[in-house]
């Protein structure tokens, strides 16, 4: 898919603020693609981010570090088990015809497990929707932080985010890589909706279908995948959160996660909530 009707010239995002002593902390719910009609994004997020002394992004993409070889080796089999072994023939002949649309030999991935041969999919899908990594919320405000000489602290690691991944039981990983390939077709549309319905999120109707698509996902496979996927790393991230705010440093955060993060319960400010402090959306 190269082209849409939809109109991506909105305000965007999700965002919460949370004030401890002398500490204020922004929560944006942010999302990885974009457009660049997304920019700027309403002036509450604007503002949250010029008024921030340190940026939290779930990983710095310019300085994050990938061991090429420790993923790859994460990604294969460890034993004499193939592709072929785990998946349907049925999904399998899919997944081939789909390779093979792109110049890619089914048989040059048949040692690596279902969740990087999915992440695979996912790249595909992106190159046909009209967002991209290169308007993604994130690398937006990262780009500004650099520029304006910020502080950058990740709340998590490329490494841990793999380990989550490969970390799902076998069946798990191919409920999800199925799952995918059966809806291949209509994945590049299924982003593209997500992007409006998260840049027109201050509406009402397209924030209630933007968190459809999100738990849709989620709850698409079984308890383990929302769990780890979205559940732990929430928790994970809010007792970070609650670190930084305890510490009471007089500064401000400005805090951003993909919006699955701050929506699905148990959220990041849901968790917050749990501990104790006085969430307040602004936008």
């Amino acid at each position: 898919m190269n082209e849409t009707t939809l109109d991506y010239d909105g305000d965007g995002g999700y965002l919460w603020k949370v004030v401890n002593g002398e500490t204020t902390m922004y929560l944006l719910g942010s999302i990885h693609l974009g457009h660049e009609k997304f920019f700027p994004l309403a002036t509450e997020i604007e503002e949250a981010f010029e008024n921030s002394d340190v940026i939290l992004p779930e990983i710095n993409m310019f300085e994050a570090e990938v061991d090429k070889e420790k993923i790859n080796k994460m990604a294969l089999f460890d034993d004499n088990t193939t592709l072929d072994d785990v998946l349907s023939e049925e999904f399998y002949a899919k997944l081939s015809d789909i390779f093979e649309a792109h110049g890619m030999p089914v048989e040059t991935f048949n040692h690596y497990q279902p969740w990087f041969v999915e992440g695979l999919l996912a790249d595909l899908v992106t190159k046909q929707s009209v967002l991209t990594p290169e308007y993604g919320v994130d690398l937006y405000f990262l780009k500004r932080a650099l520029e304006d000489d910020k502080e950058i602290v990740d709340l998590e690691t490329i490494e841990t985010q793999y380990e989550v991944l490969s970390g799902f039981s076998m069946d798990t990983q191919v409920q999800v890589l199925e799952s995918y390939i059966e809806t291949y077709e209509e994945q590049a549309d299924w982003l593209n909706q997500l992007g409006y319905n998260w840049v027109h999120g201050n509406n009402n109707s397209n924030r209630d279908a933007f968190v459809k698509q999100l738990s849709d996902r989620l709850e698409s496979v079984d308890k383990e995948y929302k769990e780890e996927f979205n559940d732990t790393r929430n928790i994970n991230m809010a007792n970070k959160l609650d670190e930084i705010l305890q510490n009471d440093s007089g500064q401000t955060y400005f805090v951003m996660v993909g919006s699955a993060h701050v929506v699905i319960d148990p959220s990041v400010p849901s968790e917050l909530e749990e501990k104790g402090y006085k969430i307040e959306r602004i936008y």
